[in-house]
């Protein structure tokens, strides 16, 4: 215990002597970081300037909307896959509200905000339509929290597609100007988190299973199945 503790301070120390020596500059590796990001966003955004593309990522974005997302659990509740559905509403909402959160409290400005930045956006779906922050990346968070129960539930192939439509969705937000893509990193890491989180916590918490248990058995098991 004591050599691990020994361990530590040694590597803290050299962190320090390299970040006072000028080897190691955090302000440095976030402004290198930024660069990345913008030089990322200029390649995505300016991707393509034909109708095709721009109708195709307007569709991606829009089906990764809360209220076309939500509409997924229909499926799963009229298979019978009902404490599935129960996990799947709840990771719905439990992601925008942390999302929502994480936006106000790091309040960073989208990439269309600044007009001089000259981010390319398209009628209806600029800064005008979506003012609030951009980081974590909402769509993003919540196509990767499903995806995320998707790949834990279900088999590899379910799993692989949801994860490529996620990652088409946060690629859909840079494209249209709406978001950085850190952001969109940012929304895979929290939506994945709170996908393996709420998988955890309903696999080994009998508390959490008893509630999910009641909730489910109140709700009229629609459609019936015929008797002979």
């Amino acid at each position: 215990m004591m050599l691990q503790g020994l361990r530590i301070v040694r590597v803290a120390t050299g962190l320090k002597v390299l970040w006072l020596s000028g080897r190691v500059n955090p302000v440095a590796m976030f402004a290198s970081i930024g660069g990345v990001d913008e030089l990322l966003f200029r390649a995505l955004n300016l991707a393509g300037t034909n109708a095709t593309l721009d109708l195709l990522m307007i569709l991606i974005t829009t089906l990764g909307g809360t209220y076309v997302l939500a509409l997924f659990a229909i499926p799963l509740w009229l298979r019978g896959q009902r404490e599935a559905t129960f996990d799947f509403v709840l990771i719905l909402v439990f992601t925008v509200v942390v999302t929502t959160a994480i936006k106000y409290l790091v309040d960073r400005s989208r990439p269309c905000v600044d007009v001089s930045f000259g981010a390319r956006t398209l009628p209806g779906y600029g800064c005008a339509t979506e003012p609030d922050p951009s980081l974590p990346s909402g769509h993003a968070s919540r196509a990767f929290a499903l995806a995320g129960l998707v790949a834990l539930r279900f088999r590899w192939r379910a799993g692989s597609a949801a994860m490529a439509f996620a990652t088409l969705v946060g690629l859909s937000r840079v494209y249209l100007g709406l978001h950085w893509p850190s952001d969109i990193l940012a929304g895979a890491f929290v939506g994945i988190g709170i996908a393996v989180l709420v998988e955890l916590v309903s696999r080994r918490v009998v508390l959490y299973q008893r509630i999910r248990k009641w909730i489910v058995e109140l709700i009229p098991h629609w459609p019936r199945r015929k008797t002979a």
